[in-house]
């Protein structure tokens, strides 16, 4: 029996951060366990790969797995390989189900919408695809059979001559993950180390805590594990085999969680040192036990920057969503810990805007809170996601007030012939925050993110806290209020900004893709103008608008400082210590150094964590700026990686998952003047 499963991303003309699809390499693999039938098997992280395959070849199944990303491109997958083999049995799998809405009203829209489906596995997927393919060969390959009766694991599609969803009984988890083969060892991720393609390891399954916003771990109620020997054979399996990449991500929903997850974390640091990769690891830290995380990040030693999302802290907002979060004095105690260590990371954390209960000004508390502590903050906009409590009907009606829809970032474009585009349902106004409140946030949250959980402008936001007594949160409000308006780059940025962010509130999401089917906004998603709004305006601000933007900066310190006209010199110094450390890429690369000389120690006062007053490191000095030689090879591996016509898109794709201290010079004293 010949089987396709496919993992699909969008790739119209452009190269992503994608993951190798070791979901559809641990359940087929399985599959082919349970079953005394030889399975054919081939998978795809490609659409147009698969498509040519699927009309060539005609495979007896076709799987896809489905996220918020490829909703619409499955379905034209499922329509294509229909017609090529009408008796195709086509599956769907992945989190747009779970235990909140896999019954037959929750299924109905997503079959009604994508009716060539058979059949949708539930949860894990290994025992629900194995109970499929098993009753599959049972009826003699025959989908039509199929969807006559429940299958266990499983929503079966009868809608078209039963008028019903049948749901089968749940199956429970697996306990012993090492029934699973290894996608890696087992050579099926081999053909995708040929490709810019991240390799994702999973050390454990599911999620203890269970807040109403995330499907993580929904199906899988005890923590299981993949056995220590296994995992340690998979990192040195994709260290000898990743030549095209720079990242590995970590796929626990906790990595942290246990003990042994400081040996992964060796480990991972051992063949980044003889290896060379990986030269960065993305993970989701754990949220309860920071005296664990703390050693695998100490393992780790720099390679990848240690999280402590807290979402919000406003009491009943976390109560509405059900979460707890790690105190922030633990918080505050970690971070300390690994400066004492040398461990040269940035404490990292999220949060959510647009929760239940929040307030504008309990948000900007939050970051404030997080900003004191140094973390680099990323806020996001809710949106609902398909799986989830939240995104259930008594949450929208207890909370929610309006919502809209935006493009998904990199999930479109044209295959086939068609045009195809996937929409994010996010909130725009709630029970405590109205519409434009939310809204103001969006240009907030792109200035916080630039100037402070960057680096671009870090220090220049401390010294303000520290000559003028402004918090750098106010400080970039400060900003946004002085921003001119009317003529001059500037005020084009904002404009422009705008008018993007408009874009993200669509009442429907056939408005949606009504909008961006217009040829003239199409070509926009072509050439890469637009995207990830933080990261298009970021580049676009430090490529093309840096010295206007530094001038305004300079204008708002000044009236905050008013009363200390001896500090203006001091906040030039480090403006231009900021600017010189920021590495310029264009079309042609990068510089490997520059010098700068300045009135100030500028790298004293920030290797002392800006605690003393700057004003006692006067005396001049000049600095040698220069690259490592890990960072240049990391900075020219993205370089080439996301390389394109437009410098905008290549900055902002490289700048992706990527620490923001790859993009600063080392900065060492040459010799005072």
């Amino acid at each position: 029996m010949k089987v396709f499963l496919g993992d699909l991303v969008h790739t119209w003309g452009k190269i992503g951060i994608w993951t190798m699809p070791i979901n559809i390499g641990f359940v087929s693999g399985y599959a082919r366990t349970q079953l005394t039938e030889p399975l054919d098997i081939r998978l795809f992280k490609r659409p147009e790969r698969m498509i040519e395959a699927i009309r060539a070849e005609r495979p007896d199944v076709v799987a896809l797995s489905h996220y918020v990303w490829n909703v619409n491109l499955n379905r034209l997958i499922a329509e294509i390989a229909r017609e090529a083999n009408p008796a195709v049995l086509l599956v769907g799998g992945g989190p747009i189900f779970t235990s909140m809405n896999a019954s037959s009203e929750g299924a109905t829209p997503f079959f009604a919408g994508s009716p060539d489906f058979d059949a949708f596995v539930l949860n894990q997927g290994e025992r629900g695809f194995a109970e499929l393919l098993g009753r599959f060969l049972d009826l003699g390959g025959d989908p039509v059979r199929l969807r006559r009766d429940p299958v266990a694991g499983c929503l079966v599609n009868d809608l078209g001559a039963g008028g019903r969803i049948h749901v089968g009984e749940s199956l429970k988890a697996l306990d012993d993950l090492d029934v699973i083969p290894s996608p890696y060892l087992n050579g099926m991720m081999d053909e995708f180390f040929e490709e810019p393609i991240s390799p994702i390891i999973e050390t454990n399954r599911s999620c203890p805590y269970r807040c109403t916003f995330c499907a993580w771990g929904i199906g899988n109620e005890k923590l299981a594990r993949f056995s220590e020997a296994r995992v340690m054979a998979e990192i040195d399996y994709i260290a000898d085999h990743c030549t095209q990449s720079t990242s590995l991500f970590v796929g626990d929903a906790n990595f942290g969680i246990l003990e042994r997850d400081a040996l992964f974390a060796a480990r991972l640091y051992e063949r980044s040192q003889d290896k060379g990769f990986p030269l960065r690891v993305n993970a989701q830290w754990n949220k309860t036990r920071p005296d664990r995380v703390f050693e695998a990040v100490r393992q780790m030693r720099g390679l990848s920057q240690v999280g402590a999302s807290m979402q919000s802290f406003h009491p009943p907002t976390l109560k509405a969503i059900e979460r707890k979060n790690l105190p922030i004095g633990e918080v505050i105690t970690l971070n300390r810990r690994l400066a004492d260590e040398g461990i040269q990371t940035r404490m990292v954390s999220e949060l959510i805007v647009g929760l239940p209960e929040e307030t504008w000004q309990t948000h900007i508390d939050a970051n404030k809170t997080l900003m004191d502590i140094g973390a680099e903050v990323f806020n996001y906009n809710l949106h609902l996601l398909p799986g989830t409590k939240m995104e259930g009907a008594q949450s929208r009606a207890a909370y929610f007030k309006r919502t809209g829809w935006r493009l998904h970032d990199n999930a479109f474009g044209i295959y086939d012939g068609r045009k195809l585009f996937e929409g994010q349902e996010i909130v725009l106004a709630t029970s405590t925050m109205s519409f434009e409140e939310l809204s103001s946030f969006r240009y907030i949250h792109f200035l916080l993110q630039m100037m402070w959980g960057r680096g671009y402008y870090h220090d220049l936001m401390q010294l303000v806290r520290q000559e003028a007594g402004v918090h750098p949160v106010d400080f970039a409000l400060a900003a946004i209020a002085a921003w001119p308006k009317g003529e001059g780059e500037l005020a084009a940025l904002k404009a422009d900004f705008e008018h993007d962010q408009d874009t993200e509130r669509f009442g429907t999401y056939d408005e949606l893709a009504e909008f961006w089917s217009v040829p003239e906004n199409f070509d926009k998603l072509g050439d890469g103008s637009y995207g990830k709004l933080n990261y298009v305006y970021t580049a676009r601000l430090l490529l093309h608008c840096a010295g206007a933007f530094e001038a305004m900066l300079r204008t708002v310190f000044r009236g905050l400082a008013a009363d200390r006209p001896d500090a203006l010199a001091r906040f030039d110094d480090v403006l231009r210590f900021t600017a010189a450390a920021r590495i310029d890429i264009d079309e042609s690369g990068f510089a490997d150094e520059r010098r700068l000389a300045v009135s100030h120690d500028v790298l004293a006062w920030k290797r002392d964590g800006h605690t003393h007053p700057i004003a006692d490191y006067a005396g001049a000095v000049s600095y040698h700026l220069t690259l490592a030689d890990a960072q240049r090879s990391a900075l020219r591996s993205r370089f080439e990686q996301f390389r394109s016509n437009n410098i905008n898109l290549t900055l902002r794709k490289m700048a992706e998952y990527a620490s923001p201290d790859m993009f600063f010079y080392q900065v060492e004293k040459e010799a005072r003047a």
